[in-house]
């Protein structure tokens, strides 16, 4: 008797066996195993291009007895902008193209006015010096859009830069005609642009 409980303790060990080793293969017919690999990974250059676009920038004149001279514009300086007045409301206005021909996006992280004279007062992208007031613009020369800190000029699509026309206006604002000549010399603004 002792002989047939190994038999069939031999036999029940053996059929197990086979039936974990069924299952063992079964899974493995089941599993599948994923895996990822990358190949060469390559960062293309990156530029920066923001300026102005260049050449002869003309100023418009609010009327015939206003004297608006041209500037010149070399990729970060515009210069050589004169302004005649004679009357209240006189005004010149000068389009500028700024320019991204870069592939990173530029914000504008500051706006300075240059002061002509101490008693300038301003006010983000408006400077007014006594009856003379200077004004940025975005899109034209009577917008009420102002450049500001935060506003930004996106990056190049492909190989057409991004540009954001400007206007500077210059305008006698003052109530009444002057009396006497008087200039102002030196006035600008600087406009600092950052990585987007």
């Amino acid at each position: 008797m002792k002989r047939r409980n190994y038999n069939l303790l031999f036999l029940v060990i053996v059929v197990l066996s086979i039936g974990l080793l069924g299952l063992s293969v079964a899974y493995a017919a089941l599993s599948t195993s994923i895996s990822t690999q990358f190949g060469t990974i390559r960062q293309s250059a990156m530029t920066w291009d923001v300026a102005f676009n260049t050449g002869t920038i003309t100023g418009t004149a609010s009327n015939s007895t206003v004297k608006c001279d041209k500037g010149n514009a070399q990729n970060t300086t515009i210069s050589g902008m004169k302004v005649t007045f004679n009357a209240p409301g006189d005004k010149c206005s000068y389009a500028f193209q700024v320019r991204n021909n870069g592939t990173i996006g530029a914000r504008i992280s500051s706006i300075t006015p240059k002061k002509p004279n101490s008693s300038c007062t301003t006010s983000g992208s408006t400077m007014v010096c006594g009856n003379i007031t200077y004004r940025l613009r975005y899109n034209s020369a009577t917008s009420t859009t102002q450049p500001a800190v935060g506003d930004v000029i996106a990056a190049k699509s492909g190989s057409t830069a991004t540009t954001r026309i400007i206007y500077l206006t210059v305008e006698y604002t003052g109530a009444t005609a002057a009396t006497s000549d008087f200039s102002q010399s030196g006035f600008g603004y600087t406009i600092n642009y950052a990585q987007n």
